[in-house]
């Protein structure tokens, strides 16, 4: 059973536009800060990052998620096309930011290296996120931070016995409650690392 889980988050920082881009850049330091991360490996002849996420199941059963993602990152202006549709799907007052920003991509891994699994119960997933920073005139720094992540589960006895659609249901409802206490958690270490004790954060999560 395929499930999917997505979270979305926005912080504004204080820390200038160039502090904030380098620190969210680095991926393996900005993944250790998810509080379900147990390990973070980087394949440097394939540019692939594994990630490998411990969490309990719907029974409360420990499971193992590893994801494969590459990291993308690009320099935009909120003038261009990519921009001028981020603020109208995301940005609420233009007027605040100086027109500069900075688009992070971790795209899915479909061809992977083989690896160890460390428990019966892992299962390899799919995670895509995008992380928009955007130079604010009063030299803070506005991120937004949305990820979706997708596992394939496969469904033991008695939970194959109930019907797919509710069960379905019912673990993407627990899988994106995760993600947001999770994402939280990871912006407040974020906030930490670089002395943002003043910044504001909100994140959503559940279905959409």
């Amino acid at each position: 059973m395929e499930v999917t889980g997505k979270s979305k988050a926005h912080v504004v920082l204080d820390s200038c536009f160039h502090e904030s881009g380098t620190y969210f850049a680095d991926h393996e330091k900005l993944i250790k800060c998810n509080p379900y991360c147990s390990n973070v490996k980087y394949f440097a002849d394939l540019n692939i990052f594994q990630w490998t996420l411990q969490a309990d199941d719907p029974r409360k059963n420990p499971i193992t998620a590893v994801f494969f993602v590459r990291q993308h990152e690009e320099f935009f202006s909120l003038d261009d096309t990519y921009g001028q549709a981020f603020v109208a799907a995301r940005v609420k007052n233009r007027a605040s930011y100086n027109g500069r920003g900075k688009r992070i991509r971790w795209e899915a891994v479909h061809d992977y290296p083989v690896f160890d699994k460390t428990s019966p119960n892992t299962f390899v997933g799919k995670a895509s996120s995008e992380i928009c920073l955007l130079h604010q005139h009063d030299d803070r720094t506005s991120v937004y931070f949305d990820t979706d992540i997708c596992l394939d589960f496969e469904l033991s006895f008695p939970l194959n016995l109930m019907p797919e659609g509710i069960l379905k249901f019912m673990t993407e409802t627990v899988m994106s409650q995760i993600m947001q206490q999770a994402t939280e958690s990871m912006l407040c270490k974020v906030q930490a690392d670089i002395c943002s004790t003043g910044a504001e954060l909100v994140v959503e999560g559940g279905r959409k």
